[in-house]
């Protein structure tokens, strides 16, 4: 039986922050709508996230949050592009949607719903997608996150990390972690 042709995909741009305020003194949440992933075949909305990599402001990168991924992924090229230098990272080999690549480990400043902060990052060659990824070591452990599927929304807000023995500061607009126990 022969299927009918689908629609061509909708591409959207990056989703726009709304900033939702809990009460006086309190943490103010963003919240995102979902999006289609870039150069998906499915129609699926997904928990992505603009994220600008050090100071490269004129092209953010669209992050698809993944619980289950332990670390920020990035392509090589992005590291390119921003200027940080990869001779010397720490190397291994990661297999990402069943792409072989090599992976080198650094830090870098990354900018997540107006909250700077200093993350492990791996930068990935050969990197294939159109999106990266945010993590459980670089990301979650930095944000609280609530998923709404039904309604296709995600809430970012700062962790403070004191069970960790960490805090997050907001110094001129770039947060900072410090040890705090």
């Amino acid at each position: 039986m022969a299927r009918a042709t689908r629609a061509s995909c909708v591409v959207r741009d990056a989703p726009r922050p709304r900033i939702r305020r809990r009460g006086v003194g309190r943490r103010s949440a963003v919240r995102f709508s979902f999006v289609e992933l870039p150069a998906e075949r499915t129609r699926l909305l997904r928990p992505v996230l603009p994220v600008q990599v050090e100071d490269l402001e004129d092209a953010p990168q669209l992050c698809l949050v993944d619980t289950g991924s332990s670390a920020n992924r990035f392509g090589a090229w992005v590291a390119a592009a921003t200027g940080i230098d990869l001779r010397g990272a720490p190397e291994s080999t990661v297999v990402v949607g069943g792409v072989t690549s090599t992976a080198r480990h650094v830090r870098a400043d990354l900018t997540v719903a107006d909250v700077r902060y200093n993350a492990p990052v791996t930068f990935c060659d050969p990197w294939p997608f159109a999106f990266s990824l945010l993590g459980q070591e670089g990301f979650l452990r930095f944000f609280r996150v609530t998923l709404c599927v039904a309604h296709s929304w995600i809430d970012v807000e700062p962790e403070a990390l004191r069970s960790a023995g960490w805090s997050l500061r907001l110094v001129n607009r770039t947060w900072s972690r410090t040890r705090c126990c």
